[in-house]
């Protein structure tokens, strides 16, 4: 009874660690590994990076395969063609990172959580095909978005649109979702209220962007080496304009800052070589080091201030501080005391041109 209990206990045990320390396996032939889940189902990673099609089993060693690991097809730079089975469920954080030959990706109906960057770096990605029976996803026009349409969670880099307007219902953008965008020249960003990290970052051919009212933040690198990129109209709601934001935007010419914008994040309008001058909001209270008004030298591989460019500030501001700091030519922006001096100033001058226009008239009609 001693030795059944004792077998007893080392079979629960070694069921518990199994449970909290998941099992790797995988023979040499094979294209994948997989690692057992609590659940014990599997997920995998592919093991060769040279491979061309992949048809992903839908069980190994008489374990379900649920999920792709994370990085699962990372670097599979030949991969063009992916199968995969109604068992998954589950498409871990930078699956298919830089397969670079993919174009099309079926998703089917069970795969109901997709996890970050999981297509990222994928240039040759036409369209995503997702099954219409696919409750957590949906594919219209190839975009991959949330079966709700709240959130736009990938753009094919290679869609050969250059026009794009987002779905009606969309209020979110996720992170990455049209980085290395190719051929985008115009897009509608419709009633989005959410843009997520370095979203549109190397969109080499978008030429401008109005950025509807309501959104608060750009986080990141939003636009970051958009070098067509000529103007950008932000709504008096953004706050916040990231680090690196518009970094090396080297047509951008015109950008409008708001009152009530706070914070502008290092190096986000630097190396915009094109931009000659930028008003700056009295609201604005953060202003980090080289956000403006430098330009990265390769030949001496440091970054120099642009001899060009002009900052129109409030005195006393954090702007002008930074202006002064960085010795960049400035001029003050004329307050609304002032200005509205002068229009009183105007409209007394009109009135008295009446005064005396009527008083001549009048002398005319006397002596008449």
């Amino acid at each position: 009874m001693k030795i059944l209990k004792k077998l007893s206990f080392f079979a629960v045990s070694g069921l518990m660690l199994m449970q909290m320390f998941p099992v790797s396996a995988y023979a040499e032939s094979s294209d994948f590994r997989y690692t057992l889940k609590p659940d014990g189902t599997a997920e995998i990673s592919c093991i060769n990076t040279q491979i061309e099609t992949a048809e992903i089993p839908s069980e190994i060693d008489g374990h379900k395969i649920t999920a792709l690991a994370e990085n699962c097809f990372a670097d599979c730079t030949q991969l063009r063609e992916v199968q995969i089975p109604e068992t998954l469920t589950e498409i871990g954080s930078y699956a298919f990172y830089n397969c670079s030959a993919l174009e099309e990706l079926q998703i089917p109906a069970g795969v109901t959580t997709i996890a970050s960057y999981a297509f990222e770096a994928t240039p040759d990605m036409i369209l995503f095909s997702v099954d219409e029976n696919n409750p957590a996803y949906q594919s219209p026009d190839g975009v991959l978005y949330t079966k709700s349409g709240y959130t736009l969670v990938k753009y094919p880099e290679s869609k050969p649109d250059t026009s794009y307007q987002i779905s009606d219902s969309c209020q979110e953008i996720a992170d990455w979702a049209f980085i290395g965008a190719q051929y985008l020249e115009q897009i509608d960003l419709n009633h989005v209220q959410k843009i997520g990290e370095d979203a549109f970052c190397w969109c080499i051919g978008l030429k401008n962007i109005t950025i509807p009212d309501g959104v608060e933040e750009l986080k990141g690198a939003v636009f970051s080496y958009c070098e067509n990129l000529g103007q950008v109209t932000l709504p008096a709601s953004v706050k916040s304009i990231g680090n690196r934001c518009f970094y090396s935007c080297t047509n951008l010419k015109t950008v409008n800052l708001s009152e009530g914008l706070i914070k502008i994040g290092e190096y986000a309008f630097c190396h915009c070589t094109a931009l000659k001058e930028l008003a700056i909001p009295k609201s604005l209270t953060g202003i980090n080091i080289d956000c403006m008004g430098y330009y990265y030298d390769e030949e001496k591989n440091t970054y120099l201030l642009q001899d060009d460019f002009k900052l129109y500030v409030y005195k006393n501001s954090a702007a002008w501080k930074y202006a002064v700091t960085n010795q960049i030519e400035y001029e003050y922006i004329q307050t609304g005391t002032i200005y509205y001096i002068l229009i009183a100033a105007v409209i007394i001058i009109i009135i008295i041109l009446i005064i005396a226009i009527l008083k001549v008239l009048r002398n005319r009609r006397a002596e008449s």
